[in-house]
C-alpha cells in the first residue's frame, strides 16, 4: 500500500502542472513626498482579474522581442503582467523510479528566475504589476493553471515555434508578427 501511495505522490492526481506558489503581483514603486521609493505591498492575480496578460515561452529565458512588446501592450492598457516559462516537463515511466524529472524541473526554475530579473526591472520601471511563474506542463497547460488561480485572463502573447514558410522567410523573417502570437481571450 506504501508504494501505491508514493506512487500516486508521483503522479500528482488533483495537484496543479509543478506550480507551488500562488502568483503574485509586486507592486510598482513609486516616489513620495521626501523622494523615497515606496513600494506598494503584493496582490494576488485574482485581484487584478480581467486586467492580466500572460506571456509564456517554452524556454527559460523570454525574448527580447517578446518582453518589448509585452512591455509596451501592457503599458498602453494598463495590464499586470503574468510571465509564465513553461518547461513541458512530461511523465514517462523513468519518472516512477527517479527523481530525474524533479531535477530537471528545479534547474530550469532556477535559470527561469534569473532570467526573468530583467523583464521584472523593466516592468518596475514603467510603473507596472508584474508576477513570474513557472510550470512542468506545456504553454496550454500553464495558461489553464493561470486561468483556474487568477479567473478571466484578457490577453496571452507567445512565441510563433512554426518558421513562416520558404517563399515568405526572407521577406518576413524580421517582422515581429512572424515570431509571436497575441491571443484575445473572450
Amino acid at each position: 500500500m506504501q508504494f501505491l501511495n508514493g506512487l500516486k505522490d508521483r503522479l500528482s492526481f488533483g495537484k496543479k502542472h509543478g506550480k507551488e506558489n500562488p502568483i503574485m503581483f509586486s507592486g510598482p514603486c513609486v516616489k513620495d513626498d521626501d523622494g523615497t521609493d515606496q513600494c506598494s505591498c503584493t496582490i494576488s492575480c485574482r485581484t487584478n482579474q480581467g486586467k492580466n496578460l500572460v506571456v509564456a515561452t517554452l524556454e527559460s529565458r523570454f525574448s527580447d522581442e517578446m518582453t518589448s512588446y509585452a512591455l509596451d501592450m501592457a503599458k498602453r492598457m494598463d495590464y499586470g503582467i503574468i510571465a509564465v516559462n513553461a518547461a513541458n516537463l512530461t511523465h514517462d515511466v523513468t519518472s516512477f523510479f527517479s527523481t530525474t524529472q524533479e531535477e530537471l524541473y528545479a534547474d530550469f526554475k532556477e535559470t527561469a528566475a534569473k532570467n526573468v530579473v530583467p523583464f521584472k526591472e523593466k516592468a518596475a520601471e514603467m510603473g507596472l504589476k508584474f508576477a513570474h511563474t513557472t510550470s512542468q506542463a506545456d504553454v496550454d497547460h500553464a495558461i489553464s493553471d493561470i486561468t483556474n488561480e487568477c479567473g478571466h485572463i484578457e490577453f496571452i502573447i507567445s512565441e510563433n515555434k512554426n518558421p513562416a514558410a520558404v517563399r515568405d522567410a526572407a521577406v518576413n523573417q524580421n517582422r515581429i508578427a512572424q515570431r509571436l502570437c497575441v491571443y484575445s481571450v473572450s
